[in-house]
């Protein structure tokens, strides 16, 4: 254990100095993982004015005045591309976890969940073993790509064996299967079947222009991981591997030129094109054997069990239907080899590791060095035993009264949804505003942890076994679980996020939302801050959620979780009338030089803003409200929007940044925070921001939705 340095720096860590750990506005060093128990119980509840930058004029840039200081001051750690408020927690959570195995590890004769997080994790850290192991466990792996493409041309066999690969392994060349609720029938769930057969992020990584440099790194990774199944202890790729990999480069190219976009992915009635696998079959071309895949790749279900499947994307199907059976074998096999390696190159030794770190996190992110072993484990354990390990988590660490405080929280802002959904004048049916109110009354809130816990007793993980089998075990068990789910009634106990997560979701086609009990928890909620920084932070996070429901995607479900237009055709027009508003705003933001993509982002952005709106009301309409009260100085109404404000804080590289700018619908983090406020009156009221100050000036054509 670190000892104190009673000279450390203001707003440093006393234990080792380190700067990051002011992130938690208390005394948590993420570094040497200790508390000075007398300073944290006079850590400032809720807002901290020390992460402000008074120099600047909220007026003119409100993210930099509420969060200049804690930038400054919180540079980006090593091992990360970003640094904010959810990274921070999220460090805090994977301690939490490394804690509590700690303490299984002292215990002897431990059995079920426990052992088997136990000895994942065990197996996870021990770097010797799997470097002395090398590509070994892979062997099967390896062998399966090479009968994959030896069977090209027996479309049965060729078929069977990818069906294998995906349910044995994990490994989905060409596409990807899952299960979800059909959205129409929301009761009942059916397969899906997403567009694949890529490794680069996105398809826009084939083919934008500014991409070129990143496109050249990538064929060199996937060229030095090819040679290193090979030969372990090369440092670069072989000539013939550079020519191979430029040939499995042109084969995922030619795939992503049938991906849709992911704007056009967010269009649920473009990705909802139910059918027979045999109706499928007969519409691609007769060319690859979808019965025989999905036969093999659901455990030997008939077509009956598996019943009627979803195509989120026909183009692409088409084009993996075309070029599969077409691709010279030996571009076949290296194609299956580059998916296969590339998948597992996390659990190997360190040659794959770093080939992977080098690419995906030091190009892509600007990442500057590896996590420490341990973080890695622990996000491995968490992918393969997530909700045991959230099982643990909450028992240790969940303050079951915060659940209450929550609850509240929910109620309040819900009660302002049904409000504004009362008044709103441009909704001009009475139908449309009648369906609007049943969909509101109807959401389903789910909080902390699951009711009913995943079993993982058919799990099998045990002592002796190499970490990759671990790996390729767990896999096969997530296969199991979600093929369970095809053409059966949909689970609506299921949760999408383990309790250790921070985050909060909304689902449109079970039209509820959700909150892990590791969201619960400062700066985004505090049981013993006030009103006004709950609201600010977790109300408007619970008010975003449920203004999910009625952005421009959710708003196509309605009360039941069901595809179904409950619309007047006049109010629909008037709201994608708004919604186009929303997006032009949102494209004319910059980051690096490059614009935001307001149609990617909308729904987000309408989130935002709405759900910032309605903790608001929340917060007036509490009967302790006060709108003249102050603490440190700052009215509720400011402590609100402070709030906002730094649970939005981050430091970011440039790669990542970029990165989100491509692939991310969040949009960056000082248009989540900078671009709500600018449309919100009481902000401008609260700051005194007026008509030609920059921060009013950032949008120029106000709009309303909710």
């Amino acid at each position: 254990m670190a000892s104190h340095d009673t000279n450390a720096p203001e707003g440093k860590c006393p234990c080792c100095s380190n700067p990051w750990q002011a992130a938690t506005a208390g005394f948590f060093c993420q570094i040497c993982d200790e508390t000075k128990e007398e300073e944290k119980s006079t850590a400032v509840r809720g807002l901290d004015r020390a992460n402000m930058d008074f120099t600047v004029e909220p007026k003119d840039n409100f993210y930099s005045y509420s969060n200049g200081n804690w930038m400054k001051n919180n540079p980006i750690p090593s091992g990360y591309s970003s640094w904010n408020t959810f990274q921070v927690l999220r460090v805090k959570s994977q301690e939490d976890c490394k804690t509590i195995l700690a303490e299984l590890a002292k215990k002897k004769d431990l059995g079920g969940e426990e052992k088997k997080v136990k000895v994942f994790y065990e197996s996870a850290m021990d770097e010797e073993k799997i470097e002395a192991a090398g590509i070994g466990p892979m062997q099967p792996l390896l062998d399966m790509c090479k009968e994959v493409a030896d069977n090209k041309d027996d479309k049965v066999v060729f078929a069977a064996s990818l069906g294998q690969l995906a349910l044995k392994y994990g490994i989905h060349p060409f596409f990807g299967i899952g299960a979800g609720p059909d959205q129409k029938n929301s009761d009942h769930s059916i397969a899906n079947i997403y567009q694949g057969g890529i490794k680069l992020p996105d398809r826009d990584y084939y083919f934008d222009e500014d991409k070129e440099e990143k496109r050249t790194a990538y064929k060199k990774t996937m060229a030095l991981m090819l040679t290193l199944l090979e030969d372990s202890g090369a440092t670069s790729p072989t000539d013939e591997a550079v020519a191979t990999a430029e040939k499995v480069f042109e084969l995922e190219k030619t795939l992503a030129e049938a991906h849709m976009t992911r704007t056009e992915n967010r269009d649920p009635h473009d990705t909802y094109n139910k059918m027979s696998i045999e109706a499928m079959s007969k519409m691609c071309g007769d060319t690859f054997d979808f019965v025989s895949y999905f036969e093999a790749a659901t455990c030997g279900k008939t077509l009956d069990e598996i019943g009627d499947i979803n195509l989120r994307n026909v183009k692409a199907l088409k084009k993996v239907a075309e070029v599969a059976p077409s691709v010279e074998t030996d571009v076949l096999l290296a194609y299956f080899r580059w998916h296969a390696v590339c998948s597992c190159s996390p659990y190997l030794s360190s040659p794959f590791v770093n080939a992977r770190f080098e690419f995906y996190e030091k190009v892509l992110q600007g990442t500057d060095e590896l996590k420490p072993r341990w973080k890695r484990a622990m996000e491995f354990t968490e992918g393969a035993l997530g909700e045991a390990l959230g099982k643990l988590y909450c028992a240790a660490y969940f303050d079951e009264s915060s659940k209450g405080r929550a609850l509240a929280i929910v109620e309040q802002v819900r009660k302002a949804l049904e409000d504004r959904l009362k008044e709103v004048d441009w909704m001009k049916s009475a139908e449309t505003r009648a369906n609007a109110l049943k969909k509101m009354s109807k959401f389903g809130v789910k909080i902390g942890y699951p009711d009913k816990w995943l079993d993982y007793t058919p799990l099998e993980i045990n002592d002796g076994d190499d970490f990759l089998t671990m790996v390729f075990n767990a896999r096969e068990f997530d296969n199991r679980e979600e093929i369970k789910d095809i053409n059966a009634p949909t689970d609506k106990q299921k949760w999408f996020m383990t309790p250790q997560t921070v985050n909060a979701y909304y689902h449109p086609s079970l039209n509820e939302i959700v909150f892990p009990a590791a969201i619960l928890q400062h700066p985004f909620f505090d049981k013993d801050a006030d009103d006004a920084v709950n609201f600010g932070s977790m109300g408007a996070v619970i008010g975003h959620e449920m203004t999910h429901g009625f952005d421009d995607k959710g708003r196509k479900f309605d009360h039941e979780g069901n595809m179904v237009d409950w619309w007047t055709e006049e109010d629909g027009k008037e709201y994608e009338r708004r919604v186009e508003v929303m997006v032009e705003q949102a494209d004319k933001f910059l980051v690096h030089g490059q614009a935001v993509k307001g149609k990617l982002t909308s729904g987000e952005n309408i989130a935002d803003l709405g759900g910032l709106r309605l903790a608001l009301r929340g917060l007036m309409s509490s009967k302790d409200y006060d709108p003249n009260s102050k603490i440190d100085g700052f009215t509720p109404v400011q402590r609100f929007f402070l709030s906002w404000a730094q649970c939005w804080r981050q430091n970011v590289t440039e790669q990542r940044a970029l990165q989100l700018i491509t692939i991310d619908p969040h949009g960056p983090n000082e248009l989540r925070c900078n671009g709500p406020l600018s449309n919100i009156k009481e902000f401008h009221q609260a700051f005194g921001i007026e008509e030609g100050d920059v921060m009013y000036k950032k949008v120029e054509s106000r709009v309303d939705i909710w």
